[in-house]
């Protein structure tokens, strides 16, 4: 038997649930706490210059920042494999065939949801994953057990925050890039600039990426259209563009998500 008075009191105001004890956790709950926000990441490829985490990175540094913009809410533990078949032929990366991801996210919103969490949000910080998501929040009818479930699946909306960002500073959207180029470098410079090796960034791909050249990557595989691994131009990437990038993605994504969620 549970000792539910270990409960009794509990007040926290953390909102990282893999910080947290289970008491907190479940006087959260019972305290109206009923959100969870938490990203879907990667890991693969990212060029010469940037680790194989950079989709995990990065999803938990943009995670943090939504959260930050809705109180009460609590960030889920990042996901750190996704349906990144495409990216295979580059050494290191790791994937998941798209059904097993499927189910993995299903049943990470099942658990969250049998211990009484009300709203599941999903936010994939990697392009394989986008579509995966949206065809299963269709499959669940928007719906995990008596939770909500809700995963944000418009990739070439993603890309558009990205470009809010980077023409202003004279970025074009080639050289922003859907991969490893000067906007993932620049977020990955903002999260960890440790981890970016800029005297290996060079340009890859910088042509348009719109949704032709997203069915060319997925059906055949990343190189055929870049031989490095990179989708635009990786040498301009500025850390404090990449802060700006984070702010930007994090006040639209949460307004994305509070529409929502019923007040």
């Amino acid at each position: 038997m549970i000792d539910v008075s270990l409960v009794q009191g509990r007040q926290t105001d953390k909102w990282r649930l893999d910080e947290m004890a289970w008491p907190e956790v479940r006087a959260a709950i019972e305290s109206g706490r009923t959100t969870v926000v938490a990203a879907a990441g990667s890991m693969e490829q990212h060029g010469p210059h940037l680790p194989l985490q950079t989709d995990t990175l990065l999803g938990t540094f943009l995670v943090e920042a939504i959260v930050e913009r809705m109180p009460g809410a609590f960030m889920g533990p990042t996901i750190p494999f996704g349906v990144s078949t495409h990216h295979m032929p580059f050494a290191g990366t790791i994937t998941l065939d798209e059904e097993t991801f499927k189910a993995m996210v299903r049943q990470y919103a099942e658990s969250l949801a049998t211990h009484g969490f009300e709203n599941i949000v999903i936010v994939p910080s990697h392009g394989g994953n986008f579509g995966p998501l949206g065809a299963l929040e269709q499959e669940l009818g928007g719906k995990v057990g008596a939770a909500r479930f809700i995963a944000y699946s418009d990739l070439m909306g993603f890309m558009e925050l990205f470009e809010r960002v980077a023409s202003p500073d004279g970025i074009s959207l080639e050289v922003a890039g859907a991969h490893a180029g000067e906007a993932e470098t620049s977020l990955v410079l903002a999260a960890n600039e440790r981890l970016a090796q800029m005297e290996y960034a060079i340009a890859g791909y910088v042509g348009d990426f719109g949704e032709e050249a997203a069915r060319t990557i997925f059906s055949q595989g990343m190189p055929a259209l870049t031989d490095n691994g990179i989708l635009g131009d990786a040498r301009p990437a500025d850390r404090e563009r990449g802060f700006r990038y984070r702010d930007t993605m994090a006040d639209a994504l949460a307004e994305w998500i509070r529409e929502r969620i019923p007040s």
